[in-house]
C-alpha cells in the first residue's frame, strides 16, 4: 500500500513525534510505500499582530496545506492518508483535501484536543472534564491553552468551526484511540463510536535494547538501585508528586548493611524543570539529567532498575513505560496512566493511586527492598509487552487492517 502520513511536529520533541517516526519506519520495513508530509511548530512566528492573526486563520484553515495535500494526492495516488497531529499548522483542511480527492483519512488520537482546548482533560493540577461533550467555551474563559485568552480563543474557534461544518463526523474514515478508556472519552466528546478502533503505540526496539537492560542487573553505575523518570517536565506528568515521594522514601530509608542507597534520575525537560530542581534541593541522590536523545534511551535504561510514571492526567500511551517494559524493567505507574493497562500489579510492576506521594513512596520501597523480585517483575514486564498489541508484528497487522478497512482493500 501507499500511505501519506501527516504530522505537525512540536517545538519540544515529544512522544507523538516518536510514534510518527516509529510507525513510518515500521510500515517501510514491511514493504509499504510511505510519503511524509510534515510541518514543525519551530517555524511559527508570533511576532506582531499580523503574524498572530495569520496563525489564527491558518489554525482554522490552512489554504497552503489544502493545496499541497491535493497536489501530493494527485501525483502519488496513495491508498490512505494517516494523520497524527494537525495542530496548529497543518489544520483540519487536510481532511477536506483528502475528501476532495477521494482518499480516506485515518486520524490517531494522541491527545484529547478534540474534546479539550489544552488536549489533556487536566486543569489546576487535577483531571477536568468540564468541557467533555460540550463546546469548550469554558476553556477560553479559564485560559486553558497556554494560559492565554487569545490562544485559547483560537483553539476554541478551530474546534467549534469544524464541529459545526461536520469535519470530524464526515471527513475522517477511522479514528485510532490508544486505549479502550480513551475511546470512551472520545465517544463522550462526540466522536462517532463506530468510526473508532483501538490500537496502542508500537514498541520499536533500538539496537541492543534487549540485552542492554533485560540481561543485566540494572544499576546507576555504583551498584545502587536506581529509579528513573523519563518524560516531559510539565504539571500533568506529576513529577512534583515523585519529588515528594522521594522525600518520604529517603526519610524512611535505612542504611541496610552498607548497601548503596537508591538513586533517582530525572530525564527530560519542560516548563517545570527549574521549579522541580529547586523543590529537590537538599534531597540525597537525585539527579536531573536534562533532555535525552531518543537514540540514547536504551543506554539510559541499562543503568536503571525501575521506571516511575507518576502521571496525574489520563495519560494516553506514553512511549517510555513501553520501552522500559520491553527492555525488562519493571514500572511503577499511576492508575490513571494508560501504561497501567499493561501492568499486572505485583507481577510485572506496581500500580499506585495518582496524586498520592505516600503510595508512590511505598511502591518504590517495595521495589528497592527486594531487587531480586524487581528483576523478576522486569522479566514478566517484557513477556507482557511481547504478548501485547504493542509488539511490532501485532501492531503492524492491526495498522494494516485499519488501512484496508477504510481503503476498501482485502
Amino acid at each position: 500500500m501507499t500511505i501519506l502520513v501527516v504530522h505537525n511536529r512540536y517545538r519540544q520533541r515529544g512522544g507523538e513525534d516518536s510514534v510518527f517516526e516509529s510507525e513510518c519506519r515500521m510500515l517501510e520495513d514491511a514493504g509499504h510505500r510511505v510519503i511524509r508530509y510534515e510541518k514543525t511548530n519551530g517555524d511559527i512566528d508570533e511576532r506582531g499582530i499580523a503574524a498572530k492573526a495569520l496563525l489564527a486563520a491558518r489554525t482554522i484553515w490552512n489554504r497552503r496545506t489544502y493545496r499541497e495535500i491535493r497536489e501530493i494526492l494527485r501525483r502519488e495516488k496513495p491508498d490512505v492518508v494517516h494523520c497524527h497531529n494537525t495542530f496548529p499548522l497543518v489544520s483540519p483542511s487536510v481532511y477536506w483535501a483528502a475528501a476532495r480527492e477521494g482518499v480516506p483519512v485515518v486520524q490517531t488520537l494522541h491527545n484529547y484536543r478534540l474534546a479539550c482546548l489544552n488536549g489533556y482533560l487536566f486543569r489546576d493540577g487535577k483531571i477536568c472534564e468540564a468541557c467533555l461533550g460540550r463546546l469548550p467555551w469554558r476553556g477560553v474563559c479559564r485560559r486553558c491553552y497556554r494560559g492565554s485568552f487569545q490562544q485559547s480563543a483560537v483553539a476554541f474557534a478551530a474546534l467549534a468551526v469544524h464541529r459545526a461544518i461536520g469535519t470530524y463526523r464526515r471527513k475522517v474514515a477511522r479514528y485510532v484511540a490508544l486505549t479502550d478508556f480513551a475511546r470512551g472519552k472520545f465517544a463522550a466528546a462526540g466522536i462517532p463510536a463506530g468510526a473508532m478502533v483501538v490500537k496502542p503505540n508500537v514498541l520499536v526496539e533500538k539496537d541492543g535494547a534487549k540485552t542492554a537492560a533485560a540481561e543485566k542487573t540494572a544499576s546507576a553505575g555504583d551498584g545502587a538501585f536506581a529509579f528513573l523518570f523519563l518524560g516531559r517536565l510539565s504539571p500533568e506528568k506529576g513529577v512534583d508528586v515523585l519529588i515528594e515521594a522521594w522525600r518520604m522514601f529517603c526519610a524512611d530509608a535505612a542504611a541496610g548493611g552498607g548497601a548503596p542507597r537508591p538513586r533517582l534520575l530525572v530525564a527530560g525537560d519542560g516548563p517545570e524543570r527549574e521549579a522541580l530542581e529547586k523543590r529537590a534541593e537538599g534531597l540525597p541522590r537525585v539527579e536531573f539529567l536534562g533532555p535525552v536523545p531518543r537514540e540514547n534511551v536504551p543506554a539510559l535504561l541499562s543503568r536503571v532498575s525501575a521506571l516511575v510514571v507518576p502521571s496525574r492526567w489520563y495519560e494516553q500511551f506514553a512511549i517510555s513505560p513501553v520501552e522500559a517494559m520491553g527492555a525488562g524493567i519493571p514500572v511503577a505507574v499511576s492508575r490513571c496512566a494508560a501504561a497501567a493497562t499493561l501492568v499486572r500489579d505485583g507481577e510485572s510492576g506496581l500500580v499506585f493511586p495518582e496524586n498520592d506521594p505516600a503510595a508512590l513512596a511505598g511502591a518504590m520501597k517495595k521495589l528497592a527492598s527486594d531487587p531480586v523480585r524487581a528483576r523478576a517483575m522486569g522479566a514478566a514486564a517484557r513477556a507482557a509487552c511481547e504478548a501485547s498489541a504493542c509488539a511490532p508484528e501485532a501492531n503492524l497487522a492491526a495498522l494494516e487492517r485499519i488501512y484496508r478497512s477504510c481503503a476498501g482493500k482485502p
